[in-house]
């Protein structure tokens, strides 16, 4: 079918297609680019993460017992799932979302990747 076409329409289809992609390509850009860690954003996590999170997961995420998540551990490519945890709450972990923003959140995201390490 594709062959059968006009050259005119298939050079028009390509371009839709290319322009398509790069939309979506500067978008994800932009996305990324607000989910740049920066030292602000580590410095404000740790903040946050004395504040909210240490009690549970230990100070400077070094668990103290007790079976918490080890958040050292966190894999850096599951930044969704670190979000809808913190958000939702997950197994003894209450829910964070009403507390905290998708910022505070963002600055707590920062921290974990980029804190402590094993």
């Amino acid at each position: 079918m594709f062959h059968s076409m006009n050259r005119h329409v298939r050079c028009a289809l390509w371009g839709s297609l290319a322009a398509c992609f790069l939309v979506s390509a500067q978008a994800r850009a932009q996305e990324d680019a607000g989910d740049a860690i920066t030292l602000d954003k580590i410095a404000a996590g740790e903040k946050l993460y004395a504040q909210n999170c240490a009690f549970c997961h230990g100070p400077r995420m070094v668990e103290p017992g007790g079976g918490f998540f080890d958040l050292r551990t966190f894999p850096p490519h599951q930044r969704n799932r670190f979000f809808n945890s913190v958000s939702k709450g997950k197994n003894n972990m209450p829910p964070w979302g009403n507390v905290l923003s998708q910022a505070d959140i963002g600055n707590l995201w920062a921290y974990v990747i980029a804190g402590e390490k094993k």
